[in-house]
């Protein structure tokens, strides 16, 4: 599938969903996104060692949504730099609010791909639920492993498998795909994979907590 096509396809979808579901994404996600707030402590640990190894950190998040993470992370690490990437202004807006003090943040209403930023240039990246949001995740991985610096490393949340038929046909109808191959996908791309996988709720799916580095 051409790039291009395939990002005007998930980003027109993107923005025209989250106009509306902006308005009240965090106070339902809770229901569907299971592991969020597990993962940002994870991630706070996992930043305080990376940290040792760099100097002043450069961390993206794509598909950052309302500033979930990074409203988390970005007080505590002051040092470390945090791009967030959503193609939808109205979740970016909500986002702003929170975030808008930080000097350590900087918010991007763009559908992130390899042209976002300078090759190599990033240490880590963090994918909350928003990998599972492409129809084709090839090229979401391929953009995060390009963008990467040497030993750089990502960190996912997000589906990996459901046996209920209606639900992965419901997920599609929102614009997410419930698809097993993206540990597979970074397998294939990043010289190590971890990975642990969970129930979610009501057993509908499962998710993975997932960490690939370079």
């Amino acid at each position: 599938m051409n790039n291009s096509r395939l990002s005007t396809k998930t980003e027109w979808h993107l923005k025209r969903y989250y106009r509306w579901n902006s308005l009240l994404y965090d106070a339902t996600r809770w229901a569907i996104l299971w592991g969020r707030a597990w993962f940002h402590n994870y991630l706070r640990i996992e930043l305080k060692q990376i940290k040792k190894e760099y100097e002043r950190l450069s961390i993206i998040e794509v598909g950052c949504g309302t500033g979930y993470h990074i409203a988390a992370l970005a007080p505590e690490f002051r040092d470390c730099m945090f791009y967030g990437y959503d193609v939808s202004v109205h979740m970016l807006d909500k986002a702003s609010s929170k975030v808008s003090d930080l000097k350590n943040v900087q918010l991007r209403q763009e559908f992130f791909s390899s042209n976002s930023i300078e090759r190599s240039s990033a240490n880590c990246f963090i994918c909350s639920y928003s990998i599972s949001m492409n129809e084709d995740i090839h090229h979401c991985i391929k953009a995060i492993h390009d963008t990467l610096s040497t030993t750089g490393v990502l960190y996912v949340v997000d589906f990996i498998s459901s046996s209920s038929d209606w639900f992965n046909r419901w997920m599609i109808l929102h614009g997410v795909y419930v698809q097993s191959e993206i540990i597979s996908k970074l397998q294939y791309s990043f010289k190590s994979v971890e990975y642990e996988t969970k129930r979610g709720f009501l057993g509908l799916y499962y998710y993975g907590i997932i960490k690939a580095i370079k």
